[in-house]
């Protein structure tokens, strides 16, 4: 397996339009990728070129750009990134993903659940169908090994626990995405 770009936390904090850092499982993410490189689960990666695709989804509105830190890119450039609402820290906020062909998705309540959602293997996170089974479950063991070693997440079948529970606690993402598009 061939080694992925080192990408530390200091890299994509950099990125941020505010002096944030990331939270720590996010860190993890790059620790890992720094060490034993992709995959993590599926398509999604590490990437410090995020802030760049969030200018362009609210070209007007510099608070709106503000209000998130990206941290990670799809197969398809979709945008995964911590939303800074509810005046929540970064390490309480939600993880969402602006998806290349529109798609709005609020994928877990914290970076720490993104990371337990990681674990489970999907192909692409936010797109597929969180009922079903992983398809990528045995080609991110290494990931899961990794992040298990010091969070030991109680794993379920399926995404759908996880991402449902994220919707129902941010059930106003849509709209306020649509909101400062305007």
């Amino acid at each position: 397996m061939a080694l992925a770009e080192e990408m530390n936390a200091s890299e994509i904090e950099a990125t941020f339009p505010s002096k944030h850092r990331l939270p720590e499982p996010i860190s993890d993410i790059c620790r890992f990728v720094s060490t034993h490189g992709y995959p993590i689960s599926g398509c999604f990666e590490i990437s410090k070129i995020g802030m760049s695709d969030v200018r362009a989804w609210f070209r007007d509105d510099a608070a709106a750009q503000a209000a998130f830190l990206p941290f990670g890119r799809g197969a398809c450039g979709e945008v995964y990134a911590i939303w800074l609402t509810e005046g929540l820290t970064p390490e309480r906020a939600p993880v969402i993903m602006l998806g290349s062909e529109g798609q709005l998705e609020v994928l877990a309540v914290d970076s720490r659940e993104f990371c337990r959602l990681l674990c489970l293997g999907y192909s692409e996170i936010g797109s597929d169908d969180p009922d079903s089974t992983p398809s990528d479950f045995a080609e991110t063991e290494p990931f899961r090994d990794f992040i298990q070693e010091k969070y030991h997440f109680d794993l379920p079948a399926t995404a759908r626990h996880i991402v449902e529970m994220a919707s129902s606690r941010f059930p106003k993402f849509v709209d306020w995405v649509e909101a400062h598009q305007k």
